[in-house]
């Protein structure tokens, strides 16, 4: 009777302890799952806030790429703007009778057939998104479309300016080597010496009033016409840009 009441005893001890164990190692498996969440908590919001930060030096950089286009597309259509009134001017000379302007101004005007305004983009930041897989980082939609609206943009422009250097070399500079004095037309070359002078500036007196002269001007003119325009398409998308991440950066 004494050993089954001992035997009861012990088998009640027994299982209260096992009881009193899977309680303690129930709660340290709790505690460790909870600690490795926090850890993996606190890891996600140092890798979010981490992330932001470098979102932030984006937008920054970005817009200091942004401002440098602008003033490229500024001058670009500076130049552009600069170049049209006075080839118009020589259409003019070339339907007069008798010239009006000095030889060297002619020849001058001339000249800039040579001109090549080109727009060049700075991609410092975005090549360096996109080469490091860091666009993901970019939350505004409204951002990563008005960047593609640019890319589309440079991407024309660079078709047409493309197009604009095989007319120098197929048109521009052959009509002015087979007709015209190269040296009175091309000016000062070399800032360290003087230039002799030319020898035939006239020529461009037997040539003004050609329709060959007259077709050439207006080549020019057609395709700076189609680079303004583009210019000022960037331009504007410039400035959007420029707003946009003026914006963003000010909500962070």
């Amino acid at each position: 009777m004494i050993k089954a009441f001992n035997k009861l005893r012990f088998n009640a001890l027994l299982k209260s302890q096992l009881n009193t164990y899977g309680k303690y190692a129930l709660s340290e498996i709790v505690l460790v799952v909870l600690g490795i969440l926090i850890a993996l908590q606190i890891n996600n919001q140092n890798e979010l806030s981490k992330a932001r930060e470098l979102e932030k030096v984006y937008l920054k950089e970005w817009r200091s790429d942004i401002e440098s286009n602008l003033e490229s597309s500024k001058s670009t259509i500076e130049w552009i703007e600069y170049m049209v009134p006075r080839l118009m001017l020589l259409l003019e000379e070339s339907a007069k009778e008798q010239i009006s302007l000095p030889i060297d101004s002619l020849n001058y005007y001339l000249s800039l057939i040579q001109g090549m305004p080109t727009y060049l983009s700075t991609d410092r930041i975005y090549n360096n998104i996109i080469g490091s897989g860091d666009f993901k980082l970019i939350r505004s939609f409204e951002l990563k479309n008005q960047i593609a609206a640019y890319y589309q943009l440079v991407d024309l422009i660079k078709v047409v300016q493309n197009t604009h250097e095989l007319q120098l070399v197929n048109s521009y500079q052959p009509f002015i080597l087979k007709k015209l004095d190269f040296q009175a037309i091309q000016g000062e070359m070399f800032d360290e010496y003087d230039m002799p002078k030319p020898v035939s500036s006239n020529l461009i007196d037997q040539v003004i009033h050609t329709r060959e002269f007259r077709n050439i001007i207006t080549l020019k003119l057609n395709i700076l016409s189609d680079l303004l325009d583009q210019n000022k398409d960037i331009l504007e998308a410039n400035r959007e840009l420029k707003a946009l991440l003026g914006r963003l950066s000010d909500l962070d």
